[in-house]
């Protein structure tokens, strides 16, 4: 075996490992986006809560501006109960405006109270998720954290490794490099051994003139089949 193919061996061999590590990191990369789903989800549930506790706390304002609204209608229709000059018929009118508005008022106050009521459990509710959403923000977090630690170690390990590839690529024949690099954009494995007589990367058979060059380690072997390099052990 000639020291290119050696080479070459050792260059796949550290391609294997640049792209097991860029796949972790894609992986831990996902690891991360997961937990931030998870993070806005949460923050999400008690956004919401608070929204719709503001929601109650106008709904009860307005209910109380609605309340204040009717007893001064009251007001003005006692007033020209008291002192207008008006019809029996009117009078009559008047009375069923100020009953109305009374029940409409009774009706307006129960629910007041149910509303408070709602009110005053929406807000422990939403007190309770926010101190829970406090510890489950630090706890993810700490976990995106040991991540971006893990993350950082694997780009530590990938510079590692390519400044081995360019060291390993500048040993070689530019056209040897330009060869591996077309045939590793196809393949995982661009250099691979005869086993058997077949190519191990087609599984493919190829020629006994092409197993003998490949044996004396004279020149760079091509699988006549599907062009990978080829070595014999």
């Amino acid at each position: 075996m000639n020291d290119a193919i050696k080479q070459l061996i050792e260059l796949q061999q550290i391609d294997h490992q640049r792209g097991d590590i860029a796949s972790r990191i894609k992986g831990l990369e996902a690891q991360k986006e997961q937990l931030r789903h998870r993070a806005k989800q949460e923050r999400s549930i008690v956004d919401k809560l608070q929204k719709h506790l503001k929601e109650l706390q106008h709904t009860s304002r307005m209910m109380n501006l609605e309340v204040d609204k009717l007893d001064d209608q009251i007001r003005d229709y006692q007033d020209q109960l008291d002192t207008g000059i008006i019809s029996f018929k009117e009078m009559e009118a008047l009375r069923t405006k100020i009953s109305n508005q009374r029940t409409r008022i009774s009706e307006m106050e129960d629910e007041a109270l149910h509303l408070m009521d709602e009110i005053e459990e929406t807000t422990v509710r939403h007190a309770q998720e926010v101190e829970k959403l406090a510890v489950r923000e630090a706890d993810l977090d700490s976990e995106i954290a040991k991540i971006d630690d893990h993350i950082a170690q694997l780009q530590r390990e990938q510079s590692e490794w390519e400044a081995k590839r360019e060291r390993l690529v500048a040993a070689l024949p530019r056209h040897v490099v330009q060869q591996y690099d077309h045939l590793h954009a196809k393949f995982d494995d661009p250099v691979v051994p005869i086993e058997n007589g077949t190519c191990s990367g087609c599984k493919l058979t190829v020629s006994g003139t092409t197993v003998e060059r490949a044996r004396d380690g004279m020149e760079i072997v091509t699988c006549e089949n599907c062009s990978r390099i080829l070595y014999a052990r």
